[in-house]
């Protein structure tokens, strides 16, 4: 298994190496352009799940490494350990048929089998439905795994988990990055799933679980690119780490983070940017950021954070089928500190939900900025959105656009011109 995944890993790479070039031609004329930073995405979405320390994060890290370097930034990684489990399979049979299925970390491999049961007891496995959002955020694994460890407490040999959401999805839940491994295999289904299992658990019909696939040792790293100038240096940040593809989640972000480095390399301004691993892990990689390379509040001139679902369409469904609306998502938002407020206004005016921003010391900031607030960092822009495809295997690059990515992107650009 080591083998495959190196070879993986090494053709990651190389597809990285290919693209980054192709991508770096693109944006030469112009970095802003929403072609360039859709080409981005793509590129980001092409290297495969980017879970932290798996090929897919590493790959990634290593092409925004070398696009950093082209663009004149100096660039270094802060390096940490982060156990990687290497699914091979997970599944959750139930009648014949095998159902998509994604463990709940901190997994270890093992089978189990039983009466399903809404009730948990020794013998059974012990199904739980939980709504959507459970999971999506960071510092609130409690929510879960609270009645996860109830259900193991009273004897049940496995845990389904129900992940409701409003397409059906199966959604992967973030976790902190310490979390104790289950002795018990408990595993996500999607919400689809919800009525049929209920229905098998009222009628204590038998389900077998498996989940194949070894934890390693495993290591990532956030990536830090400055650029010294005159005057304190504006921290711009974003995470670069997540369960799957997450092109909108993460690739969005990426993409115009990216975009803007290229476009104030030409500026005399003293910039850090970073790009965070860890993020599924409750923001770990940000928070060892901002505890060991990080300006102090004082030495920085500000912070700007490009977080979740900064530019992605609105999905549904219709008949059944999930379908892509043609406006943005409407959970969307930017909260900045008050002295901002005018500016934010002004630089993103036309554009839905973030033609209103809100004073983030009055209405707090969800993510990562939560932590860099509670730092003392002065002023704070912070960009977050919520999506039905969050951190679900269908976000993938058709979630975003060129005419979504671009308006973002330059509306950042004139906010922190204003900075």
């Amino acid at each position: 298994m080591a083998g495959l995944w190196t070879r993986r890993a090494a053709g990651l790479a190389a597809l990285g190496a290919l693209g980054g070039a192709a991508v770096s031609a693109r944006a030469a004329g112009d970095p802003m352009s929403g072609a360039a930073l859709y080409a981005d995405v793509v590129r980001y979405d092409g290297f495969g799940e980017h879970r932290t320390g798996t090929p897919g994060d590493l790959a990634a890290s290593d092409w925004l490494t070398r696009e950093m370097t082209a663009a004149g930034y100096r660039t270094e990684t802060l390096p940490f350990a982060q156990p990687v489990f290497e699914l091979e399979a997970a599944e959750v049979r139930l009648g014949g048929r095998a159902l998509e299925a994604f463990p709940l970390w901190t997994p270890q491999a093992g089978a189990a089998a039983g009466p399903l049961s809404l009730q948990a007891r020794p013998g059974v496995i012990a199904l739980i439905s939980f709504p959507t959002g459970v999971g999506a955020a960071l510092d609130v694994s409690a929510v879960w795994r609270k009645p996860v460890q109830a259900a193991i407490d009273a004897g049940a040999v496995g845990v389904v988990a129900v992940t409701e959401n409003p397409l059906g999805e199966l959604a992967a839940f973030n976790v902190p990055h310490d979390a104790p491994a289950w002795p018990v295999p408990v595993l996500a289904v999607a919400g689809r799933e919800g009525p049929a299992l209920a229905a098998a658990a009222q009628a204590g019909a038998s389900v077998q679980l498996a989940l194949t696939g070894a934890m390693r040792a495993g290591s990532s790293g956030d990536l830090i690119a400055t650029r010294p100038g005159p005057g304190k240096p504006l921290v711009i940040s974003t995470p670069k780490s997540g369960w799957f593809h997450c092109a909108g989640e993460r690739g969005s972000g990426v993409a115009i983070w990216l975009g803007l480095a290229r476009h104030l390399a030409a500026q005399d301004r003293n910039l850090m940017f970073m790009a965070a691993s860890g993020h599924e892990f409750d923001g770990y990689g940000g928070h060892q950021f901002a505890g060991h390379r990080a300006p102090s509040p004082a030495e920085a001139r500000g912070w700007v954070h490009i977080g979740a679902n900064v530019a992605a369409y609105d999905f549904g469904l219709e008949d059944g089928r999930i379908v892509r609306r043609p406006t943005p998502q409407a959970g969307r938002r930017l909260a900045v500190s008050e002295s901002l407020l005018p500016a934010a206004k002004a630089a993103f005016a036309g554009q839905p939900s973030y033609e209103r921003p809100v004073d983030i010391d009055v209405e707090g900031a969800g993510g990562e900025i939560a932590e860099y607030q509670r730092r003392g960092y002065r002023p704070l822009v912070g960009m977050l959105g919520l999506h039905p495809l969050h951190h679900t295997r269908r976000d993938r690059p058709d979630v975003t656009g060129p005419e979504l990515l671009e308006p973002v992107a330059r509306g950042l650009a004139a906010l922190i011109a204003a900075l």
